[in-house]
């Protein structure tokens, strides 16, 4: 009976032990898969961002828009709306709080694209930049690479400010008619006014991350899991063959250091 006791006490151990397991190979999966997302993005970037600029119409339609263009280079030749123009809150750059610049920009073919700037600092009173410099709305050719928009937060923003950089939500506020691009937004690749701000964004440096190390340290929890079980019912069994039989002796480890302090007893 003791032993059928001590078994399924081992054996409601060697369960939890598997469930644990269990749960560090997922959460392992979880790393190996947010490293192949963070290898993807820089893949991407890596094979879109130096390509030779063609028209918005190649990369993107009115409504859809394949993500395995993005960062691609285009080329657009209109002129920016700049009485249309909005800012994009809670985008901090380089540790510094502030706002995107967000205008639209229409294409001597009639169509609109929302065109990202670049970053401007949050003013004294954190509401809005000090200075929100505007591009002219004469004729210009401009070089930009193409962005999928980004999803609605569903949250409301003070009068020339969205939350994110979704066309909807720029439409609605400052009252765009058709024909837009909904599904894409463009990042200038260079400034418009060759001054400071609004800071045109850099090319964004990814890196894998330490998620490969931490899904191999999930793994090596799980295997600590079932070697820390193994121990214990070692040193039980151990511990219950000295109860059993007074002349068994557990064989002991040897420490660094034992034999030549046998050696010296010895010569002494």
């Amino acid at each position: 009976m003791k032993f059928m006791q001590t078994w399924r006490r081992w054996i409601v151990w060697l369960l939890v032990a598997s469930l644990f397991a269990v749960a560090c190979v997922f959460l392992s999966q979880w790393q190996f898969s947010r490293r192949a997302e963070a290898v993807a993005k820089i893949e991407l970037i890596a094979s879109n961002f130096d390509k030779p600029a063609v028209a918005i119409a190649e990369l993107a339609d009115l409504t859809d828009f394949d993500l395995s263009n993005e960062w691609r280079p285009v080329e657009l030749e209109g002129n920016f709306l700049s009485n249309k123009a909005v800012l994009v809150r809670n985008r901090p750059y380089n540790g510094n709080a502030g706002f995107l610049q967000l205008v639209p920009f229409q294409l001597i073919s009639g169509e609109i694209v929302a065109v990202e700037t670049g970053w401007l600092p949050t003013g004294s009173q954190n509401d809005e930049p000090d200075v929100i410099p505007l591009p002219s709305s004469e004729s210009i050719e401009i070089i930009a690479r193409i962005r999928p928009a980004e999803p609605t937060l569903d949250r409301d923003a003070p009068q020339g400010q969205i939350a994110t950089i979704n066309i909807e939500s720029l439409i609605s506020k400052v009252q765009l008619s058709e024909p837009i691009y909904k599904a894409v937004y463009v990042r200038l690749a260079e400034s418009y006014n060759n001054s400071e701000l609004p800071r045109v964004q850099a090319r964004p440096q990814l890196t894998e991350g330490n998620h490969l190390s931490y899904a191999f340290q999930w793994i090596l929890f799980a295997l600590m899991a079932f070697s820390a079980l193994w121990w214990a019912i070692w040193q039980e069994r151990k511990i219950k063959k000295m109860e059993l039989d007074p002349n068994f002796k557990p064989r002991r480890r040897k420490k660094i250091g034992d034999d030549d302090k046998a050696a010296e007893d010895g010569i002494a």
